[in-house]
């Protein structure tokens, strides 16, 4: 199995929590964003959307992080990823639209690039601005248990912890979310959090990029 990943995208991150979090042997290729790897053709061939993560699996290439996260929790079932209960899964789904359709996609790269060419907009007020107003608002959402839905990891915490990285990236004020930093602290304890961590990845970079 194959992670077609970037080492600071918060997407990739999400599904090398589940990939270490499962136990389930991989191997990380770079795509690196910033020089649009992901724009040439190989990568285009393995996902249209010219995007990461891409895993490749015997089936061939799986694309998009939450549809990823869903295929390995189907297929690697235990340690699972979903509560079993109806409305504590459908709580962590909830939390994990938040983050995935609510802030992250506002805040990416394509969208960063367009605001500044289209409109002269700053891009880091930008992010600021939606990452700040999404994370508060998730902090009404979440009741640490110590994770975000109850006692075990769930996808809903391989969104929050790369979106908290995020946050710090654009100054944004995480000392206003106790909620959200316990859920954190919980989750970075953790082996399979700290080893999917942006700054292990084989792609790592010592400076901003």
């Amino acid at each position: 199995m194959k992670l077609y990943s970037y080492w600071r995208s918060s997407c990739s991150w999400r599904v090398r929590i589940a990939l270490n979090f499962k136990g389930i042997p991989h191997e990380i290729v770079p795509v690196h964003l910033v020089r649009a790897e992901h724009d040439q053709a190989e990568h285009r061939g393995r996902n249209p959307m010219g995007q990461v993560p891409v895993l490749a699996v015997d089936e061939g290439f799986l694309s998009q992080s939450v549809a990823i996260l869903e295929y390995l929790e189907e297929r690697y079932p235990t340690p699972a990823l979903l509560p079993a209960d109806p409305w504590q899964r459908a709580q962590v789904r909830a939390v994990v639209e938040t983050i995935n359709s609510g802030i992250q996609p506002i805040q990416n790269m394509a969208v960063n690039r367009y605001v500044a060419a289209t409109f002269g907009g700053d891009a880091a007020a930008w992010n600021h601005h939606w990452i700040g107003r999404g994370l508060e608002r998730l902090e009404q959402q979440v009741v640490p248990g110590p994770f975000a839905v109850g006692a075990t990891p769930t996808f809903a915490d391989l969104c929050l912890v790369p979106q908290l990285y995020n946050a710090r990236r654009f100054g944004c004020a995480v000392e206003a979310w106790p909620n959200l930093l316990a859920v954190e602290a919980a989750c970075l304890a953790l082996p399979a959090f700290q080893a999917a961590h942006p700054d292990q990845q084989p792609d790592a970079e010592p400076t901003k990029a």
